[in-house]
């Protein structure tokens, strides 16, 4: 099963674009977010969403938001000008939800399909990034 959760911050606002054959609305964005530890450096991520999803991300993010990320991970193997081929991470949402200050939120903002969520109860918060795998290199035998 392949599902992602991430919190990230929004790097570039979601563009807009739909398929040719019946029209469905594509929105696509880049995040930034951290490593595991604090030395890792930040990342680019390239999300997309598609139909409900991609409406909600036009009308409610901007750059600049924090937000958490739920979807599916994938890798596009992108050929570059000097002929070589790179693999680039992409994320296809299923739920974005919105982490706010509590004093940007309007009372009116409400859950919109359960695809696309936004907290009023939420402070500005930072998830424990601590490693999941020691720094350490010991075998314990």
């Amino acid at each position: 099963m392949n599902h992602c959760l991430i919190q990230a911050v929004i790097n570039s606002a979601p563009q807009m674009r739909y398929t040719k054959e019946n029209q469905t609305p594509i929105a696509e964005m880049i995040v930034n977010f951290k490593g595991l530890r604090s030395e890792d450096p930040t990342r680019e991520l390239k999300i997309l969403g598609w139909g409900n999803i991609a409406q909600g991300m036009i009308d409610e993010l901007k750059e600049g938001q924090n937000i958490v990320i739920e979807g599916r991970l994938r890798m596009n193997t992108v050929t570059r000008k000097d002929g070589t081929k790179e693999k680039q991470p992409e994320l296809t949402a299923s739920k974005i939800h919105q982490i706010t200050p509590i004093n940007l939120i309007k009372s009116d903002q409400k859950e919109s399909n359960g695809s696309f969520e936004k907290k009023d109860n939420t402070k500005n918060t930072s998830w424990d990034s601590s490693p999941l795998v020691p720094e350490v290199d010991e075998i314990p035998f």
